[in-house]
């Protein structure tokens, strides 16, 4: 579920974040919360019960006849499985509101107990490990009302309509399936049977995957439409879902890969406003593409369907929609990748769809409205996240609905940790990395570990620190930074912290400053802060007058202090001489006092080490790096040194 508007998705999946179009946005944050939450304690208290870990689904076969005008629904699910140890007995979640008629394998009826929401059927003979086998219920009721989703009948503009929303343990409600976190349906088919016209008008039913076909059936001198929806990818039983009512439907191409439909399904009365809305359709598409890699169900379809809910909600290939804010389009579509294709295997691990999808609205921001107010995003991002002083990103408690939907920790402390991510290993690298997290993942179940060691691959760098103090801590740190000019173009950057909370002691990040002149001269570096009293040497190469830390909002931090000395110093000398600059093939290192150089490191100007040289000599050999500016980093005993260098 999903942002703005969402809905109450939980589930990894959740996230809210509302419309400006229908809803003031912070009214409709709060209120999406407001609804998750309500709608992930009913769910907490009644936890899915059966034992299905004997099995693993193959494939599921749905037939589903619902009334357009109560909560009456009929239905036919036919199950393949595999035996995952030898079995003689097969359970499946189910709502015990529902009346299970039969239950047939191998052309027999089988005996059964339905209690407790748990469906338990014997079996006539032991199913031995690795048997692939199916078996078929048939059941009908008036599906439970649990509150906010599962399974709606409701009107809008006087047509009805029928919609699920399943995320995460509702789709017991309506269909008899395994609903935990550990295997995903490998395929799945959908149909559809209900009246032709209702209320006047022609009905239309949407499911997840490919309509492969559709025709009329009469019953009782009534028409009845018959609509079949294949998907062809694993899918988790909460993203099963299917929505009928008088839709309009217009449709789109996208893809930068192979192209692929965005299929609309809009309330008629809706029609011309979505329409004007939907030239940045595509782009957030193709967007997403370049930067998470192909569309995961490229084969099938990508659909918007409007449904009568305060928020959306990324069913697999179907994300119900509000409302077709910008927005909210962004933060569901982002969840086909993060929730859907690649999915949290625990409430503890929320922040992997929430935090994506949410830090995904804010790089459509990046893109389409540019970086001043990508900043402010992210100024308004760290604002709400430090309204408070603790909370852990990583859920502890996943019994308690506040800390598995709090929209301060689990999406927007989500977002802003991946942003720092990215500021600390580097565009390419991040991106690079996120989509290497969805292609080793994809169809999978992961944990916050999966991802950390696919971004530590990709970068190179040990990111357990940052893990551990980001993730699994509590807080955020508050800077005291003191620049102080000591030389021609020299100045000192002695750094300090404090912490928010105590469960970290000390926040290892590399923290972003600008330096510039009246002249138009601008110099940006990233200094990395591992310790307290932390002294950095910058040569700048141009009279600084002035400085900010963290200009672009790129951290977590609050009641930062920068303290600046730009006043000239009469005993002005440069404490290394770097030469020649620019240099060919050779770099000469002269200390102006008995300075003794621990190590030397050379970056790229983007802040991506090339190399490091330990205990070095006064001569430093950079043929191998190609014509441009980089950054030299000299390691003495007390300080760091910093100086840019162009190769010619």
């Amino acid at each position: 579920m999903k942002r703005f508007i969402k809905i109450t998705f939980l589930f990894c999946f959740i996230l809210f974040y509302s419309t400006k179009g229908y809803f003031q946005q912070t009214n409709g944050h709060t209120a999406l919360t407001q609804n998750e939450r309500i709608t992930a304690l009913r769910k907490m208290i009644r936890q899915p019960i059966a034992n299905t870990d004997n099995y693993d689904v193959t494939y599921q076969h749905l037939q589903l006849t619902p009334s357009m005008s109560s909560r009456y629904l009929s239905g036919e699910v036919i199950t393949y499985f595999t035996a995952q140890s030898d079995m003689s007995y097969i359970e499946f979640d189910f709502h015990s509101q529902m009346n299970v008629s039969s239950v047939e394998y191998h052309g027999n009826n089988l005996s059964f107990t339905h209690n407790n929401n748990q469906l338990n059927i014997v079996l006539p003979n032991i199913i031995t490990t690795g048997t692939l086998d199916s078996i078929k219920i048939t059941y009908s009721g008036n599906v439970p009302d649990t509150g906010l989703g599962s399974y709606s009948v409701a009107t809008h503009n006087g047509k009805p309509v029928v919609w699920t929303l399943s995320e995460p343990y509702g789709a017991r409600d309506w269909w008899p399936c395994k609903q935990d976190l550990t295997d995903k349906i490998d395929s799945i088919d959908i149909v559809l049977k209900y009246p032709k016209i209702v209320s006047g008008v022609e009905m239309t039913g949407v499911s997840n995957g490919l309509l492969t076909s559709e025709s009329i059936i009469s019953i009782s001198g009534t028409d009845y439409k018959v609509s079949t929806w294949k998907h062809r990818y694993p899918i988790a039983a909460y993203l099963v879902a299917f929505a009928i009512t008088n839709y309009t439907k217009f449709s789109q191409t996208a893809g930068i890969f192979q192209t692929f439909p965005i299929d609309n399904y809009v309330y008629p009365e809706n029609l011309s406003l979505v329409q004007a809305q939907s030239g940045y359709f595509v782009p957030i598409m193709d967007f997403f593409e370049q930067k998470y890699g192909h569309y995961p169900f490229y084969n099938e379809k990508y659909g918007q369907i409007q449904f009568s809910w305060g928020g959306g909600m990324e069913h697999q290939t179907a994300s119900f929609l509000a409302n077709y804010d910008r927005y909210l389009v962004a933060h569901e579509l982002a969840h086909q990748w993060f929730g859907d294709a690649v999915t949290c295997g625990s409430w503890q691990d929320i922040w992997l769809n929430e935090g994506f999808a949410t830090y995904s609205e804010g790089l459509i921001v990046e893109e389409m409205d540019g970086q001043a107010d990508f900043d402010n995003w992210k100024q308004n991002s760290v604002s709400y996240i430090t309204q408070n002083t603790d909370g852990s990103v990583f859920v502890q408690d996943t019994t308690d609905i506040w800390q598995i939907f709090n929209y301060r920790l689990s999406y927007k402390k989500g977002a802003m940790i991946l942003n720092m991510l990215r500021n600390e290993v580097g565009d390419s690298d991040f991106f690079n990395g996120l989509q290497n997290y969805v292609t080793q993942n994809s169809f999978q179940y992961v944990r916050t570990d999966d991802f950390k060691s696919v971004m530590e691959n990709q970068s190179g760098k040990n990111l357990t620190e940052f893990f551990n103090d980001w993730i699994y801590g509590e807080g955020y740190p508050i800077y005291n930074i003191q620049v102080t000019r000591i030389g021609s173009q020299e100045y000192r950057i002695v750094i300090n912290q404090t912490t928010s909370h105590s469960s970290v002691s000390f926040f290892e990040l590399s923290l972003p400053f600008r330096f510039s002149d009246n002249n138009g001269n601008e110099l940006n570096i990233k200094l990395q802060n591992t310790y307290n009293n932390q002294e950095f040497i910058l040569q700048t190469g141009f009279e600084v007058t002035d400085i900010q830390f963290d200009p672009h909002y790129d951290i977590i931090h609050k009641n930062s202090q920068l303290n600046v000395n730009l006043k000239s110093n009469l005993n002005e000398k440069q404490l290394f001489k770097i030469y020649p600059n620019p240099a060919n093939d050779y770099l000469n290192i002269i200390p102006s006092e008995d300075k003794q150089i621990l190590q030397i490191e050379i970056y790229h100007i983007d802040g991506k080490k090339l190399t490091e040289i330990f205990r070095p000599g006064s001569t430093i050999n950079i043929t191998f790096l190609d014509t441009g500016t980089y950054w030299i980093k000299i390691k003495a005993e007390n300080y760091e040194y910093w100086q840019r260098f162009f190769k010619k």
